[in-house]
């Protein structure tokens, strides 16, 4: 088997010099500059041989040689050894190429540059500059810095002995809850709060966390939640009383309590409520149901 399976083929050079051949020609030529390719760059000037190669007879074979010999650039015939010019440099080209590979596989395969003179060699031995061996170290990547105040905050757990400040109050008040109103609340925060489990119990604010409570809180600003969207009894007695006191009067026939009829109970035996009202003497500071 030849020392270089892979023939290299520059076929327009080889169609300049061939343009005139016919096929039968051609495809004697080519298949010996095949045989010189697989035997070194050259055949033996073997006219029984070659002819046995191309499947010619020796007879024809012997007329083509000449009009090659005559016609074809590089086809030549030296110390009875046939082969063509070009192909016999591309072929030692290539075997050197080859031999370069296989030493430079032998030593690890690190061929030799000028830009790794100073590296340790590959076959083990010690360099001659060690110091020039040891890689220079990378730089460190680039890390984006984060803005202050982007760095994600841990949450945490309402305190089982946690009580509403002051501040949280004062804002709940401004916001138009009562006092009694908003005590409820903190009560009914509290114990969800703690009573709750899992990672929903965590915050990262718990007075953002109350705030979003009050404003979800079906609770109604100015007063109890009683179901109807009105003061509570106790609101409104507190508010009849302080106007009694304060001589201000206000407007007795304003009823305490609602009539059966009206809360859609459809009637009572309690006397009081049946009449629809309770109401407060008109004269002096005298307090009376």
């Amino acid at each position: 088997m030849s020392k270089a399976p892979a023939m290299p083929m520059y076929w327009d050079a080889y169609l300049a010099d061939t343009t005139h051949l016919t096929t039968e020609e051609h495809g004697a030529y080519m298949l010996l500059l095949a045989a010189m390719w697989r035997r070194n760059a050259w055949v033996p000037d073997n006219d029984k041989d070659n002819a046995r190669i191309l499947g010619l007879t020796a007879q024809k074979w012997r007329k083509i040689k000449a009009r090659l010999m005559e016609t074809v650039s590089g086809f030549r015939i030296e110390d009875g050894k046939i082969t063509q010019e070009k192909l016999q440099k591309t072929w030692e080209n290539t075997q050197e190429k080859i031999e370069k590979n296989r030493s430079n596989g032998a030593k690890g395969g690190r061929p030799k540059s000028i830009n790794n003179n100073g590296l340790a060699k590959a076959n083990g031995s010690v360099s001659v500059n060690p110091n020039e061996s040891i890689p220079e170290p990378e730089p460190e990547p680039y890390k984006k810095k984060e803005p202050k105040g982007s760095l994600q905050k841990n949450g945490t757990r309402l305190s089982e002995d946690w009580f509403l400040p002051v501040e949280w109050g004062e804002w709940a008040l401004s916001e138009g809850w009562s006092r009694d109103a908003i005590r409820t609340e903190a009560d009914k925060f509290k114990d969800y709060w703690i009573a709750k489990s899992g990672k929903d119990a965590t915050k990262v604010s718990w007075q953002a966390t109350w705030r979003n409570w009050m404003r979800n809180s079906k609770t109604p600003k100015g007063g109890r939640e009683n179901g109807n969207g009105k003061r509570s009894i106790a609101e409104r007695l507190e508010a009849r009383f302080s106007e009694m006191d304060g001589g201000t009067g206000g407007d007795p026939s304003e009823p305490l309590f609602q009539a059966d009829d009206e809360r859609g109970f459809g009637g009572s035996s309690d006397v009081g409520l049946d009449q629809g009202v309770v109401r407060l003497f008109a004269g002096g500071n005298q307090r009376c149901l």
